[in-house]
């Protein structure tokens, strides 16, 4: 906490007078320099009616004063949270310590009655350290109107006693009056410099707490945004491989078919959408991580093109592809996930927006450092103030997109990722003649191309014999759609409902594996439950001969995921796919 940061419950007034006494103890150096800097002079004038002895003892006095100044310092340490009782205590030691330099000066002013016309030297010696201890007492008003009169009253009583009627005696007095009168006011600059600095920092505090406020909203907001959007993913997912699997069961009859079909179009519709908000929150809150690398971009064109025809053809756009010769040296540097992102969401709006035409992907040869992507339509174009709107997140225009659904993040999601990968997405478009968009990406002409996005990584695995599977689910229609898939694989299954079913079944003869989808198991990191369930584990691969036994069990998430390797059971997480599972029955 800061220095200046008074505990709230202080009234105005004990907040002046917090801050005065602060100001008073950041002046204590420079009146050490104040004192140094006239001993020589008070020396230098009581030489004149004074004997040495009687000058050591008021040194002697200053040196007690300072004495007792420094065992009171440690105590006038300021507090970051002062309360009402400590703001006391400071006010009474600091006023201490005040008070024995003010009577000490009394003393050596009233020490000169007596000592003719240099005692009028001297006293005018003492009223200037009587200007001295009005200045540092100006901080805090008490001291001002306390300490002050006491300092002055010693060397105006010396002058009018040894010169009552001396001209000088009224010049110094009346300097000592206008010390006095300045002091007050500089004291009433200084309290309204204390409410203002404390009005700032109140203000400073309050924006920190609603900053910390909005930041901490904010990732509440986003980890609530990616808890809903993943189970929601998921929830979609499942859905759609059910009506996969079931589409693989109707008729050709086209009605079915196409109910079928138009629902796992709109899944995958609403998936884009989550996966374009979630990307839009975490681009602009700067929690996305990409992986710059040289791209392969000519494949990757390719790639993302190629799977663009089937919907340019249902609209009977011709989808083309221009790309310039091939070099062997230079690349454009990006992150290959969000560059196919970018190029997708150009390449869908171009289709979407286009009624009838072509749409022209080109990709320029490298200029200035940087390689352009372009992706051309003939659509019906945009004005200028539509093409600015275009880009702004929720935004949609309405001449062009009615009847087509979206969030109106995708641009904008496009220009951030652009961004975040050096690189700019802009656009230029005449209305009745189409658009064009396009991503400038970094080029580094010493990069060396990496291999073609699609190339195989891994031999083809080979075919396997159709394996003897036991699938324990206690949710029938999780357990036909399984059952359906292990038999497309070319698998044999036997089913059971319950863990003692599931180790008679296997008593009765041999099996290859054991898949287990009856959802979370119980709490693993209880001892009980983990020592039950090893013995059901144990128990199951006693019925075979066999050496190992695959045991595989699909789980929600992957919370589960370690304990159940540490019991020898291979975790697959949901939403699993025909060709996942293909490859975890064929690792076995």
């Amino acid at each position: 906490m800061s220095e200046f940061t008074p505990a709230a419950a202080l009234s105005d007034d004990q907040i002046v007078l917090d801050y005065g006494l602060r100001a008073q103890v950041r002046l204590l150096p420079y009146a050490l320099g104040f004192f140094a800097t006239g001993l020589p002079a008070y020396i230098w004038g009581a030489n004149y009616f004074m004997s040495p002895l009687e000058i050591a003892l008021n040194i002697a006095l200053f040196a007690c004063v300072w004495a007792a100044f420094f065992l009171l310092k440690p105590s006038l340490k300021t507090d970051e949270c002062p309360t009402r009782h400590s703001l006391n205590v400071r006010l009474r030691r600091q006023w201490l310590c005040g008070a024995l330099w003010a009577l000490s000066l009394l003393v050596a002013s009233l020490s000169c009655i007596g000592g003719g016309q240099a005692a009028q030297v001297f006293a005018t010696l003492c009223a200037g350290g009587a200007v001295g201890i009005i200045f540092f007492s100006a901080p805090v008003l008490l001291f001002l109107l306390t300490l002050a009169p006491l300092a002055m009253a010693g060397p105006i009583l010396a002058l009018n006693l040894t010169h009552p009627d001396g001209e000088w005696t009224g010049l110094v007095t009346g300097g000592l009056a206008m010390a006095l009168a300045l002091g007050l006011i500089m004291n009433r600059h200084l309290q309204e410099h204390y409410h203002l600095t404390f009005a700032q920092r109140r203000t400073l505090e309050e924006r920190e707490a609603a900053l910390t406020a909005r930041d901490s909203l904010t990732r509440d907001q986003m980890a609530l945004m990616q808890t809903l959007s993943r189970e929601i993913a998921t929830g979609l997912r499942s859905v759609d491989q059910t009506l996969g699997q079931g589409l693989s069961h109707l008729s050709r009859a086209p009605a079915p078919r196409h109910f079928v079909e138009s629902a796992r179009s709109e899944i995958e519709h609403l998936l884009g959408l989550i996966t374009t908000t979630l990307d839009e929150d975490e681009a602009r809150s700067g929690q996305m991580i990409l992986d710059p690398r040289p791209l392969d971009l000519e494949g990757l064109i390719r790639h993302v093109t190629a799977g663009f025809h089937d919907m340019a053809d249902a609209k009977g756009l011709d989808l083309t592809l221009t790309l310039p010769p091939s070099q062997n040296t230079g690349a454009a540097i990006g992150d290959a996930v969000r560059v196919e992102q970018i190029l997708s969401h150009l390449l869908a709006n171009a289709i979407q927006y286009t009624p009838k035409g072509k749409v022209e992907v080109k990709l320029l040869p490298p200029a200035d450092g940087r390689l352009r992507l372009e992706v051309v339509d003939s659509g019906p174009g945009l004005e200028a103030d539509e093409l600015h709107r275009a880009f702004l997140p929720h935004e949609r225009i309405a001449r062009t997109s009615a009847g087509y659904s979206g969030a109106g993040l995708g641009l904008n999601l496009s220009r951030r990722l652009a961004e975040l990968m050096h690189g700019e997405v802009g656009a230029q478009s005449t209305p009745d003649v189409g658009s064009k968009f396009w991503i400038d990406l970094p080029y580094d002409a010493t990069a060396t191309v990496p291999r073609p996005v699609g190339a195989p990584e891994t031999d083809v695995p080979k075919p396997v014999r159709g394996l003897k599977v036991m699938l324990i689910s206690n949710d029938s229609l999780r357990s036909v759609e399984l059952r359906d898939t292990l038999e497309g694989l070319g698998h044999r299954c036997l089913t059971a409902t319950t863990r003692p079913r599931a180790v008679s079944l296997a008593a009765k003869g041999d099996i290859d594996a054991v898949l287990i989808a009856t959802g979370a198991f119980e709490d693993l990191d209880n001892d009980s439950h983990r020592q039950k369930l090893s013995e059901w584990l144990e128990r199951l691969r006693a019925t075979q001969a066999r050496e190992t036994l695959t045991i595989l069990a699909l789980l929600p998430d992957g919370q589960q995921a370690e304990p159940l390797s540490a019991l020898g059971v291979r975790p697959l997480l949901l939403p699993q796919s025909e060709d996942a599972l293909r490859r975890a029955l064929t690792a076995s």
